[in-house]
């Protein structure tokens, strides 16, 4: 076998490895939690838990929006103080 044909067998491997894993790409959880919160789920979940898990739901993506917010924040404070760092040293 030649060098080319031995390159080209393993990108061919990559690429199918690569194209096959998209097709297992996971669902959302949110369509998954939406379906237990729902009255007509197939799961039976009691009342009191039902509320405490649409609490923890909604305390969840709460949490990840404060994050997104304070990543963009820091990101942005970053940004500017290298500038100030770059005057300072010049």
């Amino acid at each position: 076998m030649s060098f080319s044909e031995v390159t080209g067998n393993i990108v061919n491997t990559a690429l199918s490895v690569v194209g096959g894993a998209a097709r297992y790409a996971p669902a959302p959880i949110s369509s998954f939690a939406s379906q237990l919160t729902s009255s007509s789920s197939a799961v039976d979940i009691a009342p009191e838990y039902r509320d405490l898990l649409q609490k923890q739901l909604q305390s969840q993506t709460e949490l990840q929006q404060v994050t997104l917010y304070s990543n963009i924040e820091r990101s942005q404070h970053e940004s500017r103080m290298a500038a100030v760092r770059n005057i300072r040293v010049g």
